[in-house]
Order: C-alpha cells, then structure tokens, then sequence
C-alpha cells in the first residue's frame, strides 16, 4: 500500500506539473542508474536546472546537520528547507496512542532524523533564498527504485503537504500522500488530537512557518 501510494503521487506530479517544466522533454535515465519514480514535483520558480537528472548534481545528506523543525535543517552554517512538506509545529501538543502528550513538532524532528538515518537520501539545492537559506529536493532508494523523500515522509506520517501564501498545495501529488497516511492512521495521523500544521498556520493568518 505505501509503494502504491508513493507511485500514485508521482504519477500525478509527472502528469500535471512536470510537463510544462520541462517543456515535453524528459532526459533518459541511464541504465546503470535505479529507476526515479518523479513523486517531486516543482513550480516554474524553483524548478531544477538540467543538471537535476545526474547523479553528479546529487549530494549525501549531512550527517551531522542540525534539525530545526522535521523539514528544515541546517549544516555548515546554512539551513535547508524541504520543498513541499509541512512538518508539524513545535509548541503544539498531540496526544500518543499511551495517553501521553508530546510536543509534535519535537516529536516530528525526532522521526524524521531517524527516517533519514535509515535511507541515506541524497539531496540537491532546487533555489538558493539567500546565501544562509535554500530550498532543496531530497531522494531515497529503495531497492531499484529512487523515492522523493517529502513523499516518503508523508506517507508515512511524519508530514504534511504544505500550502503557498494562497493557501494553494505547492506539490499537490503529495495531498495523495497525506491522505493515505490518513486513511492508514500512520505516524502523527494515530492521534485524535493531532494539531494539522497547515490548519493552525491558516488560523494565525499565515501559510508558513
């Protein structure tokens, strides 16, 4: 059900939204490289340049980056963002299935480290915000496939779809995502309470953190 899910929303993403960017043309994958399942989708402002279909293009996750929040981290004095997921909010509290009441964004930071220790994603810098701050695009493998790891993340609980400041989803195929993780209960979803990322920001009038 998971790989489902995953292939789902990026079979979406490459429908609808990698087309325009590209202009029609996708770059064959050479055969010594695992499958890339396109789960990333971007908008026109950040799309990845040519180079994004190499290997070389790609770098290993920091080991020793320091997390803020469950999609932003920051190694060798600059912090990288995750495009297109939400990572739940610190100060916010969510009840675990022990009746024991965490704070979620803390608990967020926590599965995801773990998360990405157990994949070894490699990652690529999608937009440079500032010479301290960039968005970047992140993969996993798994077997011969190569997995977008905000899906990933999300599939699995441990995030959400994040929203523009017209409350529009950036990557729409990671709503398929959000909602399977949802149907399944998985990660934060097992909780009754859970405090959705986007739902509070929405409530104190902004799309971001």
């Amino acid at each position: 059900m998971f790989i489902s899910t995953i292939f789902a929303s990026g079979l979406y993403a490459s429908m609808y939204l990698l087309p325009p960017i590209t202009n029609g043309s996708t770059p064959a994958t050479p055969a010594h490289r695992p499958s890339i399942i396109p789960i990333q989708a971007t908008q026109p402002d950040i799309a990845p340049p040519e180079s994004a279909t190499s290997d070389a293009a790609l770098t290993p996750f920091p080991v020793a980056a320091q997390f803020e929040t469950g999609d932003t981290w920051i190694s060798e004095g600059r912090r990288y963002r995750l495009y297109g997921i939400q990572a739940c909010l610190r100060g916010t509290r969510v009840t675990l299935r022990n009746g024991m009441a965490r704070d979620c964004g803390e608990l967020n930071v926590i599965m995801a480290q773990a998360i990405i220790k157990d994949t070894s994603p490699v990652c690529e810098d999608v937009k440079d915000i500032d010479r301290n701050n960039a968005v970047v695009v992140c993969q996993t493998t798994s077997g011969d496939h190569r997995y977008d790891l905000a899906t990933y993340l999300i599939a699995q609980g441990w995030g959400f779809a994040a929203v523009d400041e017209k409350r529009q989803l950036i990557v729409p195929g990671y709503r398929i995502a959000e909602d399977s993780a949802r149907s399944a209960r998985a990660g934060l979803w097992a909780s009754s309470d859970l405090p959705h990322p986007v739902s509070v920001l929405q409530s104190q009038g902004s799309g971001q953190k």
